[in-house]
């Protein structure tokens, strides 16, 4: 009886073995994704090991990452991700079924990367699984990965400020054959697209694509067939009805703003979306918003006023200092600022625009000191993934010199020599560019300084007004509102159109002649200077203007401010010219040093500005002070083309 049991196990444990089947290279490289093929994944695993001839390890693990990911499985899928690229890079590049699914595993290494805060890396990996869908691309009846990848590196590139990169990959990815027409996903991408060109204040190229979005949104027959949320794609076209009333607004379409803003709040509220557990609290704020200025539109502006508050009070709880958060923040307090300019509230006025600019230079510091630990982080992390992998390669090579003659030890030192001497040039490059990366973020500081300074003194005319009962106040108010948003906007822009740092300038003059001293001003434009293309660090030009009129011409009849730009040194950079009549330089010099309580931040931030763009950029960037009958400023700038 034994004999026969164990007769019957070993029958079984056979069929077991020879169940299953060894698959072929070429049936390994066409198993698609599809749910339904999941357990083919044992198959793959079992057919490599029993037949080393055979390549698919970069499938298997890939395979394996993209369930788990499915799953939400994040650490196994991260992990897998990691084993299916490095099968890859060491094995299995020119096979044709690995060289077609590599850059999925990248996909998913540079997602969860995205997740982990990891920015520059993931970037890195995302760079590189688009590089191989344009040298491998997926064939048409293949869900288009290319696209997801686009989507995330555009993503990556706002995190970190660059909206330029950001809005070309997210075109490249609308230019996509096989996405270009996917209603859900072609809408979302229209819509961000649009958003991007709004907040470089492209307004019709943004209004073309936001109404693109809609017209896309409201083509509801193919809802029930789409797999995704539906308060998703709701508050997505009440994104873009606001948008488009925040445009309408800038272009001051005060009508087409309501009409927009009110088709916004009517899907709000009929799909109840203030319930929705799915929805972010701060999305469901911007409507608010939208009603509140609806309020405002209709006179009602006590219940405009109490709403407005209601949104305030409720980003104030608890600040994130998020990008979506700091928007939200100035359009509330710009919003809150034209009721209480109409209510005649300027104390209320003056306290919320002092409120937001307190909030603004926080939110400037922590983007800043957010991005310095980003790339310390990132620093870290390449010097702890180079110290593993000398590791790794220190181990190999005790386990052989275990295993060799006494004469490989010298080969073996000299090899691990190399490593050393490579590991350290390697660490001086990744220093020096993170003292650049450095660089530019200390001259962000130093500009959200700047800009503070300039406003502490707009404040304060305001306040003189004010006490002698002024006429002048609210003109000058409304007058200032717009200039602070136009600087708030540019507040962490690297570069801005020289278009619209000349209007920041002439918006200054005009507030300046109009309501502080009289005085005639004029603005030269050289006509080899295409103002709409170049684009200029902000807030250089105006602090010097700021000067010629306070400690120029302030003491002089029929004050003359003569302002013009042109090119300098063939063509490598901006030249700004401003000319007074005033006491001269060194007269106006003395005169400061008779006051008190003078004290000039913006001179020694405008020194600092200048070495900062000389020293990464390779220009002579600077100024230059000429005395003769007045004063004479020679600002030259650096500059790039869009």
């Amino acid at each position: 009886m034994k004999r026969l049991f164990f007769i019957l196990v070993f029958i079984l444990t056979s069929f077991d073995s020879y169940s299953q089947e060894i698959l072929s290279q070429h049936t390994i490289d066409t198993i698609s994704f599809a749910k339904t093929n999941w357990p083919y994944i044992s198959k793959i695993k079992y057919s490599l090991e029993n037949n080393r001839s055979l390549k698919g390890w970069t499938k298997y693990y890939t395979f394996k990452s993209y369930v788990h990911l499915f799953k939400l499985e994040n650490d196994s899928a991260l992990s897998n991700a990691h084993k299916a690229i490095k099968a890859y890079e060491s094995l299995e590049q020119g096979h044709t079924g690995a060289d077609g699914i590599a850059h999925k595993a990248y996909y998913i290494r540079g997602l969860r990367e995205y997740f982990e805060k990891k920015s520059l890396s993931a970037l890195k990996t995302l760079y590189r699984g688009l590089e191989l869908t344009s040298q491998y691309p997926e064939s048409p009846d293949k869900k288009s990965w290319r696209f997801y990848i686009l989507e995330r590196i555009s993503y990556l590139h706002i995190d970190l400020g660059d909206i330029d990169l950001a809005l070309r990959a997210r075109k490249e990815a609308f230019e996509d054959s096989i996405w270009a027409n996917h209603r859900f996903e072609a809408s979302n991408n229209r819509l961000d697209i649009g958003l991007l060109y709004k907040r470089k204040k492209k307004y019709d190229s943004a209004k073309v694509y936001f109404k693109e979005a809609l017209r896309m949104y409201n083509d509801t027959s193919l809802l029930d067939k789409d797999n995704y949320d539906k308060d998703v794609f709701f508050i997505n076209q009440v994104t873009a009805l606001d948008a488009l009333g925040d445009i309408a607004l800038h272009q001051n379409q005060k009508d087409s703003a309501y009409r927009n803003f009110s088709k916004a709040n009517k899907i709000f509220s009929d799909k109840e979306l203030i319930n929705s557990d799915l929805l972010p609290g701060i999305y469901k704020l911007g409507p608010l918003t939208s009603y509140g200025y609806m309020l405002f539109y209709q006179n009602n502006l006590n219940q405009s006023e109490a709403v407005l508050n209601q949104v305030r009070d409720s980003l104030r709880k608890k600040y994130s200092y998020s990008r979506v958060e700091r928007d939200l923040y100035v359009r509330v307090c710009d919003f809150m600022n034209k009721v209480y300019l109409k209510q005649g509230a300027h104390e209320k006025s003056i306290s919320t625009l002092s409120e937001l600019n307190k909030y603004l230079i926080t939110y400037n510091e922590k983007s800043i000191a957010k991005q310095l630990q980003l790339y310390a982080s990132e620093f870290e992390l390449e010097e702890k993934d180079e110290s593993i992998s000398k590791l790794e390669e220190l181990t190999e090579q005790q386990t052989t010199i275990v295993q060799q003659k006494n004469v490989i030890n010298w080969v073996l030192g000299g090899l691990f020599l190399s490593f050393l001497i490579l590991g350290v040039v390697l660490f001086r490059q990744n220093k020096l560019n993170n003292k650049y990366k450095t660089a530019i973020l200390e001259q962000r500081l130093l500009r959200s300084q700047l800009n503070p300074h300039f406003l502490f003194n707009a404040l304060g005319r305001i306040v003189n007004l004010s006490s002698g009962n002024s006429e002048k106040v609210i003109p000058y108010t409304l007058k200032l509102s717009g200039l602070l948003r136009s600087i708030l906007e540019n507040s962490r822009e690297e570069f801005v159109f020289l278009e619209e740092e000349i209007q920041t300038i002439n918006d200054y003059l005009e507030l300046q002649s109009n309501f502080s001293q009289r005085f005639n001003y004029v603005v030269y434009i050289d006509k080899d200077v295409d103002v709409e293309n170049i684009m200029i660090p902000p807030m250089f030009i105006q602090p010097f203007v700021e000067n010629a009129i306070e400690h120029g011409i302030s003491n002089v009849k029929d004050g003359n401010i003569s302002i013009s730009i042109s090119k300098q040194d063939k063509g490598k950079l901006i030249k700004c010219s401003i000319v007074d009549n005033g006491l001269g330089y060194s007269n106006a010099e003395k005169v400061k040093t008779l006051k008190s309580d003078y004290e000039s931040i913006s001179g020694s931030i405008l020194r600092e500005r200048f070495k900062i763009y000389s020293k990464s950029l390779k220009v002579n960037s600077r100024f230059e002070i000429t005395e003769e009958n007045g004063t004479k400023v020679d600002v030259f700038l650096p500059f790039i083309l869009e």
